[in-house]
């Protein structure tokens, strides 16, 4: 049967599709050239045509999902970040909501960004993923009443990455999105009580430390 023809750009967005789908179910092992393209319903030959390496289309992988994480954290924080205490909140909402919709994606990430650091020619990848999400995080949290200078900002949206990271890696593991949920509400619950989001408008809520 003879394949409809696509452009550049679909083919590109069709293997990452199918990359991320044998990284969910069968692991980064079984990411072959071949069986991406199998899954893509493309010849071999067509891999080329949207990737130079396998490396290339691993980079777009990682870029998919940064961007989608990058979309979902912006668009929350400009619906309910009226102080710093809500836009905490909606960052690690909207980072929840996303890994409940894209539960194949989870491991695939962590898996990939472990791969990167193994190989000289991805590891900056990994670096550049992590460092992405901070300043998605830094320049949200920048917009709204009650910011910290920039450095605190940093060291926040790494606090918050490295967390959710945890909150993520055992979802993953323990696969009750119930107890998940529970431990991400008490996550938010420490994050209301912490000094940083006791800061509304500039001032101190009453009550708390100046």
């Amino acid at each position: 049967m003879q394949r409809t023809r696509r452009s550049v750009n679909e083919r590109r967005e069709e293997l990452v599709d199918a990359t991320l789908a044998i990284l969910a179910t069968e692991g980064l092992s079984a990411a072959t050239t071949r069986r991406i393209t199998d899954e893509a319903d493309m010849a071999l030959g067509a891999f080329h045509y949207a990737f130079r390496s396998k490396d290339e289309l691993l980079r777009a992988v990682i870029e998919r999902m940064a961007n989608q994480i990058d979309d979902a954290i912006r668009a929350a924080v400009a619906a309910d970040g009226e102080n710093l205490a809500s836009a905490l909140e909606a960052i690690v909402q909207a980072y929840w909501d996303y890994v409940e919709g894209t539960p194949h994606v989870q491991l695939a990430q962590f898996e990939l960004t472990i791969h990167a650091l193994r190989d000289p020619d991805l590891e900056p990848l990994a670096a550049w993923h992590y460092q992405r999400l901070a300043g998605t995080v830094s320049s949200v949290i920048a917009t709204v009443p009650g910011a910290p200078d920039e450095l605190e900002r940093e060291q926040l949206a790494r606090y918050l990455i490295a967390t959710m990271d945890g909150l993520i890696l055992h979802h993953c593991v323990q696969a009750d999105l119930t107890s998940a949920r529970d431990r991400l509400q008490r996550y938010l619950a420490a994050l209301h009580a912490a000094p940083w989001a006791q800061h509304v408008n500039g001032q101190a809520r009453p009550g708390t430390p100046a």
